[in-house]
């Protein structure tokens, strides 16, 4: 179970990096084609938005697993020990919320979206979209990792 765990988590931060280096290439031709050839590119700006999207919601559950997103703890740390308790639960379920939320109200959007074309891409928009309901389920997965770990210490080192 363990090697699955971790083969996710390593195809998650794979589609990252595939992602950043993608609309990094095509920034960097942009900006060669506009200024050294004087043929700006008609797609790239979209190419790039949309790039955003999926990195940032991909990105978003990666480092929630890793702990890095920001938190203020100067009152939490002066808390007794079961106050603190309760609130870290609390913010693992309201991740788990808001993983579903995401996750829900993407889906219902992308069944407008997919009437919908990208301008300079003719993409299909509900194909855009794809990237928050993966982040949405891998955050989740996160949560429900973390929620596990909470209830039964004795499985970190299996869910890590």
């Amino acid at each position: 179970m363990r090697a699955a765990i971790q083969a996710v988590d390593r195809a998650m931060e794979s589609a990252l990096f595939v992602i950043f280096l993608a609309f990094s290439l095509v920034g960097g031709l942009q900006v060669f084609n506009r200024f050294v050839l004087g043929l700006p590119l008609s797609w790239s700006e979209e190419f790039q938005k949309f790039g955003h999207v999926w990195m940032v919601f991909i990105a978003i559950p990666v480092a929630y697993r890793r702990g890095a997103h920001i938190g203020m703890d100067a009152l939490l740390v002066r808390m007794p020990e079961i106050m603190r308790r309760t609130i870290a639960l609390l913010i693992e379920v309201l991740w788990l919320a808001l993983a579903l939320a995401i996750g829900l109200y993407t889906l219902r959007l992308m069944q407008v979206a997919q009437f919908q074309e990208s301008p300079a891409l003719g993409w299909r928009m509900d194909h855009v979209y794809v990237g928050m309901v993966i982040g949405a389920a891998y955050l989740a997965f996160v949560a429900l990792r973390r929620l596990a770990v909470y209830f039964r210490p004795s499985l970190a080192e299996d869910l890590a």
